[in-house]
Order: structure tokens, then sequence, then C-alpha cells
């Protein structure tokens, strides 16, 4: 038995109901060229708006949400009701979650005191005794080791000052430590071997970071097994820093 066609948008604006073939056929090609034209994005105006209504839908259960979480972290007053006697309101006081933490913050808040601390990862220029001696002597500082007058080179290479890579560890302002970090060749080869990947092409800012997270990680950990008096002794070399982690695996990332 044949079925007359129905149309999902059929109660929606500007609806054309259902045209017979005959009607269709009888249509001339710019009239039937419209008629695709208005069909087609009468129906996509129709899955569009519903689409709408439903994302509409769920931002309003999304809001819902957001506002029961909020209830959960921030406390507030649930089951709000008017006393019948003084016409105040009143309803149940909740505690929220941030309330209860800072309740136990406060109890163990000293803790996080000792392991508070700031690393910051630079270059100093470090000058070789020839070239030290160099510049006094071009410069009248001196008037000995007159046979460097024309020394440019030694050993081969250029007379010049290497960067070295350096650390400072600061508890306070006036409480901190510097440490001697290498070359940075020496830095990439080291990051190279505990990661089993090739640093030499990464930018000095990247080696930088990865410097300040190694370094941070292993400060916490000897604070915890002794305390910074006897951290502060020490020399930690990059070396001994990177045995570490090699030692500690990822367990490090835990610090």
């Amino acid at each position: 038995m044949w079925k007359r066609k129905e149309y999902k948008s059929k109660n929606e604006k500007f609806f054309i109901d259902f045209l017979p073939q005959e009607i269709f056929d009888s249509l001339k090609p710019k009239e039937r060229e419209d008629y695709k034209k208005y069909r087609d994005n009468h129906r996509y105006l129709y899955q569009g708006n519903k689409q709408i209504s439903e994302w509409e839908k769920e931002i309003s259960q999304l809001k819902e949400k957001i506002k029961k979480k909020k209830f959960q972290i921030n406390g507030g007053i649930k089951n709000q009701r008017i006393n019948p006697i003084d016409g105040t309101l009143e309803g149940d006081e909740v505690v929220g979650w941030k309330t209860k933490m800072m309740i136990g913050y406060e109890g163990i808040q000293y803790l996080s005191k000792d392991y508070q601390f700031n690393i910051s990862v630079g270059f100093r220029y470090r000058k070789g005794k020839l070239l030290q001696n160099q510049e006094k002597y071009e410069s009248g500082k001196t008037g000995k080791k007159k046979d460097l007058r024309n020394q440019t080179t030694f050993k081969g290479e250029p007379l010049q000052s290497h960067p070295l890579l350096y650390i400072r560890i600061t508890r306070t302002k006036d409480v901190f430590k510097n440490l001697y970090v290498g070359k940075e060749e020496d830095v990439r080869s080291l990051l190279g071997s505990l990661y089993q990947e090739d640093w030499s092409k990464d930018s000095i800012e990247v080696v930088k970071d990865e410097i300040r997270l190694l370094y941070s990680t292993y400060t916490r950990y000897q604070v915890f097994k002794s305390n910074w008096k006897e951290f502060f002794k020490g020399k930690h070399n990059f070396q001994s820093v990177i045995e570490w982690s090699k030692k500690m695996g990822d367990e490090r990332y835990k610090w």
C-alpha cells in the first residue's frame, strides 16, 4: 500500500508539502532548481535548529553540574527555608572541600617550608690563564708575560672565554648556594645518557628547563633524607644528579 511521504520539518515555518510527481514534472527547470534549493535548506535549517536545541539542553545540564560541583568545593546553605516564627531564612550549613582543606593545611603547613626554594640556571664565562694574562698585558695592568704580546692561540685553539653552566638554589633572600653544572656540551651529553636521546640540537632554554627540573627533584629528595644544612655542604655536581635520576627512574618525578 502506498504511503504518503512525510517530512520531519512539516511543522516548521515556510513548510511546503510534498509535491506529487506529476506536479514536479510539470515545473520549469528554474522552478525545479528553486524547489530543490528550498527543500534541502529547509531540512538543513530544521536539523540545525534541532542541534542547537540539544546543545542548549546540554549546556543547561553542564551549568547545573558546575553549580553542584562549586557547592561541593565552596560549601554553603542547603535546604533553605523560611522560619515560620520570625520569617528569617535558614538552612543546613554544608562545609566545602576548600574549607576542610584549609583546616588540614593550617595543621601541617610548617612542613612545606622545608621544601620551598627556587632554582635559577645561567652561564658564567671563565677565562683561561693565558687570556687573562694577555688582557692584563694589553690593558697595561701588568708588565709581565711579555711573551704573550703576539700570542692569539693555545694548542691550536683561539684564546677565548668559555661559557659554563651554573645554578643557584635559593631558600630565602640571604640563604642560597651556587653549584657548577658543567660545560654546555658535557651537560647535553649527560642528558642524552639519561634519556637515551640526542640532546645536541635542543635549544639552550630547553636544556636549562631540564636542568632545573632534575635539580628540583634531586634537591627535595636530598633535603628530605637529611636537611638543608647538610645539603649545602655538598657539591652536588651534575654527574651525581644524573646517576641519582637513573637509579630512581620514574620515581624521581614524585619529588
